[in-house]
């Protein structure tokens, strides 16, 4: 089978739109129709049917996909099991993460990594903690650090600790920023940008909510970490995240981290996942090693 049609399809199939598909492979629509079609003929089965603007996907259509998709896994193993045998000279690692993670991830254990291993490709694929399970699960990453991953017969928990709490962060300049501690009834009248519900840390912030019987002031949501530094940097208000999604904004002295009381209580871990059953290739050890040793995330629960 063509290999080309194979990938073009693979898109299709994940994004339900050939126009989809074209954006994400910056290929124009009728030349991915044509490979469909190509590899309809060949296979002589439907493999999608056109609805409104998208497609549905017949069950031929998803039994290949799953063909693919092991393909590819096989060949992403393949290529790792060589270059374990070059002393990890080369290959590829794929990582899905939550985009708070970001830079504790690169500053501290891709860069260490990388210094040892500088032959390896790096895939970063970022999202909520819902994403990086779906990226975990459909295999199209190796390895996921997220928030309180849930209980899940096709998930394994390489590595689990409490995760540091969440804290109020507001401009240096802010009336808030005078307080070592900031009560339910004081946060309840701050306005806040938040991140939306398929982030962990979200959930966080719902679960406080209900515990503490507090309607926040929420003036913006989004799935941006990036977003809410620059709500808090413009004086807007403030947001809640952990310490380490803000370091270099705390080591720099334009953000201040307020303690928020009754936050310690909340039950939050920072987990390292990986499929069920699949097998701990030298990277992935030598990147777990990396991520539990490196990132302060996994170092830092005050």
């Amino acid at each position: 089978m063509d290999e080309r049609a194979l990938k073009y399809f693979e898109v299709v199939a994940k994004t339900k739109s050939i126009r989809a598909a074209s954006e994400v492979l910056h290929v124009s629509p009728s030349a991915i129709s044509r490979k469909v079609a190509q590899l309809e003929a060949q296979l002589n089965v439907r493999l999608m049917d056109r609805i409104g603007r998208g497609v549905d996907i017949t069950e031929s259509g998803v039994r290949l996909a799953r063909y693919i998709q092991d393909i590819n896994q096989k060949k992403n193993d393949l290529i790792s099991d060589l270059s374990e045998i070059e002393n990890l000279q080369s290959g590829t690692l794929r990582i899905s993460v939550g985009g708070g993670f970001i830079p504790d991830l690169i500053d501290h254990a891709i860069a260490q990594f990388s210094r040892r291993h500088p032959g390896v490709k790096l895939v970063l694929q970022v999202g909520g903690g819902d994403d990086v399970i779906d990226c975990i699960k459909h295999e199209e990453t190796d390895i996921g650090v997220l928030l309180n991953s849930p209980p899940d017969t096709k998930l394994d928990v390489l590595y689990s600790c409490p995760f540091q709490a969440l804290s109020l962060l507001v401009p240096t300049e802010s009336r808030w920023a005078q307080l070592d501690t900031i009560t339910p009834a004081e946060l309840a009248e701050v306005p806040l940008a938040l991140l939306n519900e398929s982030f962990s840390i979200r959930r966080a912030v719902d679960l406080y909510e209900v515990r503490q019987e507090i309607r926040l002031k929420e003036l913006m949501v989004c799935n941006s970490f990036d977003a809410l530094k620059n709500y808090v940097s413009a004086g807007l208000g403030g947001t809640l995240l952990p310490k380490v999604c803000v370091s270099k904004e705390l080591k720099n002295q334009s953000f201040v981290a307020v303690n928020i009381e009754g936050m310690h209580t909340l039950d939050t871990t920072v987990d390292l996942v990986i499929r069920k059953g699949r097998p701990l290739s030298a990277s992935i050890q030598a990147m777990q090693e990396c991520i539990v040793t490196g990132m302060k995330a996994f170092n830092a629960t005050t």
